[in-house]
């Protein structure tokens, strides 16, 4: 009886890390950057999000955040900080109305928008586009990169029995990439 139990904890086990294998993870395409009338412009967007689709068609209420940071290259030293910005797009899907409830905040301004679509709301909650970062003419000349951080979690705290919520992770995806060094810069 033993050994039956121990076949069926084995396959399940082994069929349950099989699924979790061939599942795709997200990933960030960019980040893009140029220079457009002396400003470094940046887009970004993220693939793969068929997790997060998942969990936002259930009713769950999520934030996701894009951090975009400009860091000056230096030879032997760490690289320095100049400049971030941060933008907090949250999805809440309206199971009664049966639309999806967004809203994008970037520390100045609030959009709000109601979507019946999933792919058009797809294309505007996981595409970041024109993010003005810096004025070039601010800058010392030098190289440059831009570090993209975007973090995912749930706003709504879930039924969890008693102290078993603090063991739960806050944020559930967290992804990073940099672009290529770029020259830039004003000469002073």
């Amino acid at each position: 009886m033993k050994i039956k139990v121990h076949i069926f904890l084995l396959t399940l086990f082994l069929g349950f890390s099989a699924s979790l294998s061939t599942a795709a993870t997200p990933g960030i395409v960019g980040p893009k950057v140029h220079i457009a009338d002396n400003d470094i412009i940046v887009n970004l967007s993220i693939t793969d999000v068929s997790e997060l689709e998942t969990a936002i068609n259930s009713g769950i209420e999520k934030e996701i955040t894009f951090t975009v940071e400009l860091l000056r290259v230096w030879k032997f030293w760490p690289d320095e900080f100049v400049v971030s910005k941060k933008i907090r797009k949250t999805i809440r899907y309206d199971n009664l109305r049966q639309q999806y409830k967004v809203s994008s905040y970037d520390g100045i301004k609030r959009i709000k928008r109601n979507f019946k679509n999933y792919n058009s709301m797809k294309n505007w909650i996981f595409n970041v586009r024109s993010i003005n970062l810096a004025n070039i003419k601010e800058l010392d000349l030098n190289d440059y990169y831009v570090r993209i951080v975007v973090e995912s979690k749930n706003i709504e705290n879930l039924p969890v029995v008693g102290f078993l919520k603090y063991f739960i992770p806050k944020v559930e995806m967290s992804l990073a990439k940099e672009s290529q060094p770029f020259l830039t810069g004003d000469i002073k």
